[in-house]
């Protein structure tokens, strides 16, 4: 999921040294002082170009279609137009830059997002604040405007789940899971009101895991097909019981050490409709062979 990303630029809060930026070097330079002014401007800008013509390529990449419409030449003559810029004029193309920086989240947010960014509300904010003699608390306008776009990527990630529940493959392997552990439960194993369905082997020793434990824990994982997407029987090491997904978190907690179990994890309780890399796909049901090695080793 796109993220909508706006930072401050040191160079537009520089409000003095760039007034005074010449085009050439100083009239009493020495012949080496303007050889190595010459070799800084061009190894300036090989830089900057190396870095534009990446970032274009990795739009071409990415958003072919937005490369397509992206004019070279207009932002050859834009850059040439700020370089030769009346020095004396340096607040207003800072001004510029600071409207390009803001400008950027405002189309993401418009575009991507669907939720309408007014410029002018964002104008007469920025207006509002800028012209104070004093700013108590920066961070406090920077935790607002945080919060504001959790929300927005809360209601993109809420559209992106939508779309991907009602794919074919969510709806299948749902259906399919939700076979699969009714099948289990007929032969068996007991259902718990979260939906995971378990069969215990060994219950183990007393106390059972805890999630704020460290837990040595063996396990295989696998698809309701059998087919293995995970195993750490030959890297087992301590881990916390709660990095684990819900549903095999419950499972831990029905088992002290020396604890065998089997838990058949609903999507709801593993991975849901994002699914996990590619062994596991959207709304996948997820089968764990567990055994609880050791509790809390590093304290004894």
């Amino acid at each position: 999921m796109k993220k909508f990303i706006f930072a401050l630029s040191a160079a537009a809060l520089m409000a003095s040294g760039l007034a005074s930026c010449g085009n050439g070097a100083a009239s009493n330079a020495t012949e080496k002082e303007k050889a190595l002014g010459d070799s800084v401007a061009v190894a300036l800008g090989e830089f900057a170009g190396a870095q534009s013509a990446s970032n274009y390529m990795r739009l071409k990449e990415m958003q072919p279609e937005t490369a397509a419409k992206f004019n070279k030449d207009a932002f050859l003559r834009g850059l040439q137009d700020v370089l030769n810029a009346d020095t004396t004029q340096m607040a207003y193309y800072q001004g510029l830059q600071m409207g390009l920086q803001l400008v950027q989240p405002i189309i993401g947010i418009n575009n991507e997002a669907k939720i309408p960014v007014n410029k002018d509300k964002v104008l007469a904010a920025f207006k509002a604040i800028y012209k104070q003699d004093s700013i108590s608390d920066l961070n406090l306008y920077y935790a607002h405007y945080q919060n504001q776009m959790n929300a927005v990527q809360e209601i993109m990630k809420a559209r992106e789940d939508s779309i991907k529940a009602n794919s074919p493959e969510a709806k299948q392997n749902l259906e399919e899971g939700q076979a699969y552990i009714d099948k289990m439960v007929a032969e068996g194993y007991t259902l718990a009101p979260s939906g995971i369905a378990y069969k215990i082997d060994n219950p183990g020793t007393e106390p059972k895991v805890a999630e704020s434990d460290l837990v040595m824990v063996q396990y295989d994982g696998k698809n309701i097909k059998g087919e293995t997407f995970d195993t750490n029987k030959d890297n087992v090491r301590p881990m916390r019981a709660n990095g684990f997904v819900p549903g095999f978190k419950e499972a831990l907690s029905m088992l002290g050490k020396g604890g065998k179990m089997t838990v058949v994890i609903p999507a709801s309780q593993a991975y849901g409709t994002d699914g996990a890399g590619e062994k596991i796909g959207p709304n996948q049901a997820l089968v764990f062979d567990i055994e609880v090695l050791d509790i809390n080793p590093e304290s004894k």
